[in-house]
C-alpha cells in the first residue's frame, strides 16, 4: 500500500507543478500554495478511488449474487443437514451412555 500512496503523491506533485501558471501579479490574485493544491488533488483522487472502489464492490456482489450463490448455497445446505443429523444422533446416542 506504501508503493501506491508514493506513486500517487509523486503524480499528484507532478501534476500539480505542471498545472501551475504563472501569476502576473501577487497581489491581484491569491494562488494556494503547493500543498493546498496538493491536499486538493488528494481529495479527488481519492474520491474517484472510492468511486471505483464501490463499483468494483457492487460488480463483485451481482458476481457472486448470479454465479457463486447458486453452487454455494446448495452446498451450505448439505452441510447444514449433515450438522444437524449428526446433533441429532449425538443426542439419541447420549441418554444412553448416561443410563448405563
Amino acid at each position: 500500500m506504501s508503493r501506491l500512496m508514493l506513486f500517487v503523491l509523486v503524480v499528484m506533485m507532478q501534476a500539480c507543478m505542471t498545472a501551475s501558471e504563472p501569476v502576473e501579479s501577487p497581489e491581484e490574485t491569491e494562488t494556494p500554495g503547493i500543498l493546498e493544491r496538493a491536499k486538493q488533488k488528494y481529495r479527488e483522487t481519492k474520491a474517484k478511488v472510492l468511486t471505483v472502489g464501490s463499483t468494483v464492490a457492487d460488480l463483485a456482489g451481482m458476481y457472486y449474487e448470479e454465479h457463486i450463490k447458486e453452487v454455494a448455497d446448495s452446498y451450505m445446505e448439505w452441510a447444514k443437514g449433515s450438522a444437524s443429523s449428526l446433533w441429532h444422533r449425538l443426542k439419541n446416542r447420549v441418554p444412553t451412555f448416561r443410563s448405563t
